[in-house]
């Protein structure tokens, strides 16, 4: 954090709905001791903002170095973020965008990591069927002292129910490590300690039918790209730039894609309100009709574990 303020004080960054100079967020995450959730840096245009520089100065290993999104170009969506704060800041749990994978590398600091794996929503997260919506603790502290103890039960090594055994995944990555987090699984991120790090979102051959799919099957819920693509053209443009540079790769993606989980239409969720707005604002006796509104309204631990645990009983 020191070196960030020293080279990028006047920079803003954006730390969840705000934009601050480092300097400024730095007194911030220094004073904020009686926060149970303070502000978490998370900024995907870092690289941008410091002139290229940060991008510069560190290269994906060359087992996360394939990122088929790269073949959007311009169009690419967000992928790269430099994460920092202060103890107890991070993040609750979700999902990665767009089906993605990625590598969380740490710099400085220590972060405790909570994982799930795709089919297995982590207790007290509650989804629609789609998950499109996601309703989850208000803080990280909420969910540790609620459901941690429950979890960790259920689905930790020592589980009684032999499918569910393992599924729950806890560490501790410090300085100098990387923690790989595959296509779908969930997960819960706290820094143990005032930390930084940066992350990147990547697609290669191994999570691209699961991209594909998330693309096919939920376009409501893409995010990130950019220039001029929608959600309705999202799909199309990327297939098509996989058709003409990687076809032998594309063409496996869709095999095993059609293979799982053949096309089906799905109603989404515009869909359904224009459905249902057009079916109530039907014109009745020369009534030309009307529009419609919405309506507003975690037995057995290893040290690290033991140490991830203590340190979350701040």
């Amino acid at each position: 954090m020191d070196a960030l303020e020293t080279r990028f004080k006047d920079i803003s960054f954006r730390a969840e709905a705000f934009d601050l100079p480092f300097h400024v967020y730095r007194q911030y995450s220094d004073d904020c001791d009686e926060e149970d959730s303070p502000l978490y840096l998370f900024d995907s245009r870092f690289v941008e903002k410091t002139g290229g520089d940060m991008g510069k100065e560190y290269t994906p290993f060359p087992f996360f170095g394939e990122d088929l999104f790269a073949l959007l170009g311009k169009e690419r969506p967000n992928y790269r973020w430099l994460i920092a704060g202060p103890a107890r800041s991070g993040s609750t749990f979700h999902k990665d965008p767009n089906g993605t994978s990625a590598w969380n590398a740490v710099l400085c600091g220590r972060k405790g990591w909570v994982m799930f794996p795709p089919d297995v929503c982590p207790p007290g997260v509650y989804t629609n069927e789609d998950e499109s919506e996601v309703t989850s603790p208000l803080s990280i502290p909420e969910w540790f002292l609620t459901y941690f103890d429950h979890a960790w039960t259920t689905y930790g090594p020592s589980a009684k129910d032999p499918e569910l055994r393992g599924k729950m995944v806890v560490g501790v990555c410090g300085r100098g490590e990387v923690v790989y987090v595959p296509s779908g699984w969930w997960h819960l991120v706290v820094n143990l300690d005032e930390s930084v790090a940066v992350t990147q979102n990547f697609v290669s051959e191994n999570e691209l039918t699961n991209v594909i799919r998330f693309m096919r099957d939920k376009p409501d819920q893409l995010s990130g790209f950019k220039g001029s693509l929608t959600p309705s053209t999202i799909y199309e443009r990327f297939t098509r730039a996989l058709r003409e540079n990687a076809l032998e790769t594309y063409a496996k993606a869709v095999d095993a894609l059609e293979r799982t989980s053949p096309s089906v239409k799905r109603e989404s969720v515009w869909d359904k309100v224009v459905s249902t707005s057009a079916d109530d604002s039907a014109p009745v006796d020369g009534d030309v009709g009307g529009g419609f509104s919405f309506g507003f309204e975690f037995d057995e631990v290893d040290d690290e574990d033991e140490e991830f645990d203590d340190t979350m009983n701040l």
